[in-house]
């Protein structure tokens, strides 16, 4: 087990800073995950960890060891590339072991520690077979292994199933969280994929324009917003447009009861946030603090678990609710008028712009 810190982390290319001001404790153990749109920083940051890349200022450390300006094959850290990176010319065997024979390891712990991790993967009786014999996901578990039985402190996974199905991803990624919590390996993960940072992780790390958002639990991450962005990118979310005047608030040009916007100044820029799975579509009966909007149909989708309804509210803005299937629902056609309703406790308020900040 291995804790990370990374202080005051900056990295540019040119005029285009990739990385500011990053700082970061990751837990020994914990499965701790890079998320983020294209462009973020997240890879630059992973890579910059494993030593590929430099770092214009700001410290790595590892168990308490600077390794900042360490070269990479020194760093005692496992990396898993997106596009497998395994030897096509040798055996599975040959390329797990390929790392323990740069080390010079004795032939007998080599082969003992290969026979293990190949077990732990689950590929045991494909050791023979060269990669191009293998599916895709028994590749990327080559890569998996190889990087797994040298023992690093710390694991570094770059994206390493988006090149592989839905299933085969939603399959492999048990997988390795089951692995990563059977070794206890502290491990840092880039991904794209918010339902993948949910699934697998500890700590989630949102990134946007080179620097941390937030970084918490799952849960708190996809309740607790702390500004918009985060909001936006980890869930679906409904963001309107929150009125403020002397008579109280208003989304849609109608009246609201949001004892959360009560501290907020008349004309002040605020939006609020709903997801999608608070919100009623023609409820039988409406409970106290429940906020109501009128509202036309556009479009009902059906997949299969759920429906998702997309709804146009008098003021042009759009919104879109998810609900169990039923025949109701589904009967609903475009232009239809109905009444969506949520509660008020579940309304968030953030300042306006596309990183403002949570007001509630």
């Amino acid at each position: 087990m291995a804790a990370v810190e990374i202080s005051n982390i900056r990295k540019s290319y040119g005029d285009v800073l990739a990385l500011s001001g990053i700082n970061i404790s990751i837990p020994s153990g914990s499965f701790f995950t890079l998320l983020g749109p294209s462009g973020c920083g997240k890879t630059t940051l992973l890579r910059t960890i494993a030593g590929f890349h430099q770092q214009d200022s700001g410290g790595i450390s590892v168990e308490d060891q600077a390794i900042e300006h360490m070269p990479a094959h020194k760093r005692d850290v496992g990396m898993v590339f997106q596009d497998y990176a395994v030897f096509p010319h040798i055996s599975v065997y040959d390329n797990i072991a390929f790392g323990l024979k740069q080390r010079k390891i004795a032939k007998s712990e080599i082969a003992a520690r290969v026979g293990k991790i190949l077990d732990v993967v689950q590929l045991t009786p494909y050791a023979a077979r060269m990669p191009h014999e293998l599916s895709g996901g028994q590749q990327q578990r080559v890569g998996l292994a190889r990087a797994l039985v040298i023992n690093p402190k710390v694991l570094l996974m770059d994206e390493p199933l988006s090149n592989l199905d839905a299933k085969l991803r939603v399959d492999l990624r048990r997988e390795i969280r089951s692995i990563q919590q059977s070794m206890n390996m502290t491990t840092v993960y880039v991904t794209h994929d918010q339902e993948e940072a949910l699934a697998m992780s500890d700590i989630v790390c949102v990134m946007f324009g080179g620097i941390i958002q937030q970084a918490a639990a799952p849960w708190e991450v996809y309740n607790n917003p702390s500004n918009r962005f985060v909001a936006s990118f980890v869930g679906a979310n409904n963001f309107l447009g929150l009125s403020l005047s002397g008579a109280g608030a208003s989304i849609a040009g109608l009246a609201v009861n949001l004892p959360q916007a009560a501290s907020l100044k008349a004309g002040e820029t605020v939006v609020a946030a709903i997801r999608p799975e608070f919100i009623s579509i023609n409820p039988e009966s409406i409970a106290p603090d429940t906020v109501t909007l009128k509202a036309k149909i556009r479009q009902v989708s059906f997949t299969g678990r759920e429906l998702t309804v997309a709804a146009v509210l008098p003021s042009g803005e759009e919104i879109e609710a998810i609900t169990a299937p039923s025949e109701s629902v589904l009967a609903l056609h475009t232009n239809d008028e109905v009444t969506l309703a949520f509660p008020a406790s579940k309304v968030q308020l953030f300042a306006d712009g596309v990183t403002g900040a949570r007001l509630s």
